[in-house]
């Protein structure tokens, strides 16, 4: 048994550093994750980056240009666009967390009971899915959004019931893979719970697929958010959003267009840093990618 141990951790690690290796040779995701870590970094340290309060207003510098006093200038109340900017990433990072994290649990759980229990429980689990489907899945956030009235709560609950059915669909389909195999099988003839089996067996062999696409999907849910916050429906003032900012440049883009551009710089940029790093896992983690 110890012999046993000890090959399977050598053989672990042999595992992680090939992995290693592929992922460090991989440009996009290395360019990915270094855009990440830093949006990561930024929002986790924002209380001490940032060089002002971001509420705090001034009506002495309305518009100031970008200059010595003001890195990004400042808004239409005086408030410091570098300081809401960084405090805008901790906002957007925490909510797409927090949707991430209800879809991932929803929509495993679901996808597992319904390709595991098939009937009535599998029918229920796709219809919802489809009829999420069924419609764009900003409209629907947008809907529900607009009945629940504007906040945090409302942002993360009307993004994670559009979020959920694609991983539910994704998981329902690697479950009913796996259930053909034969350590499937020998763990059901030995009586072994259907939970237990979900957990231990099926779950660690889905894991890779569902990193990539959490990976793909907090760019979408970022991106989801600024969106609902442009059009008053997200978060709201005086917490800094960066799709808030964007609307609230607007009025001024010809004349003073830093806010919007500053604004519109992170946001595309954190996008694209999640999608390359999604690209690049998806790459390293599909074996039938990664043996071409």
């Amino acid at each position: 048994m110890i012999g046993r141990t000890a090959a399977e951790a050598i053989s672990e690690g042999s595992r992680l550093a090939e992995f290693s290796r592929l992922f460090l040779a991989n440009r996009s995701a290395m360019l990915g994750a270094t855009i990440v870590l830093i949006a990561v970094v930024v929002a986790l340290l924002s209380s001490w980056l940032a060089p002002t309060d971001y509420a705090r207003t001034n009506m002495l510098f309305v518009w100031e240009p970008p200059g010595d006093d003001f890195v990004l200038g400042t808004d239409a109340l005086g408030r410091d666009v570098f300081s809401r900017l960084i405090v805008g990433a901790r906002v957007s990072l925490t909510i797409a967390l927090s949707v991430l994290a209800i879809a991932l649990t929803v929509g495993t759980a679901a996808g597992m009971a319904a390709a595991w229990n098939g009937g009535w429980i599998d029918s229920l689990v796709m219809r919802t899915a489809d009829i999420t489907f069924a419609f764009p899945e900003l409209i629907i956030a947008i809907l529900v959004a607009a009945i629940l009235g504007p906040g945090i709560l409302t942002v993360i609950i009307s993004l994670s019931l559009v979020s959920w059915p694609g991983i539910a669909r994704i998981v329902r389909a690697l479950v009913l893979t796996l259930r053909g195999e034969l350590y499937i099988d020998a763990a059901i003839v030995c009586g072994t719970p259907p939970t237990q089996i979900l957990l231990r067996h099926c779950l660690p062999n889905i894991v890779p697929a569902l990193i990539v696409r959490a990976s793909v999907g907090v760019g979408f849910i970022v991106m989801a958010e600024a969106t609902l916050s442009f059009l008053g429906l997200g978060v709201q003032e005086p917490l800094p959003s960066w799709g808030g900012m964007i609307r609230d440049g607007l009025t001024a883009l010809r004349t003073d267009p830093h806010l919007s551009l500053a604004a519109g710089a992170a946001l595309g940029t954190t996008i694209i840093g999640f999608n390359l790093l999604g690209d690049g896992l998806r790459d390293l983690l599909d074996p039938r990618i990664r043996e071409r």
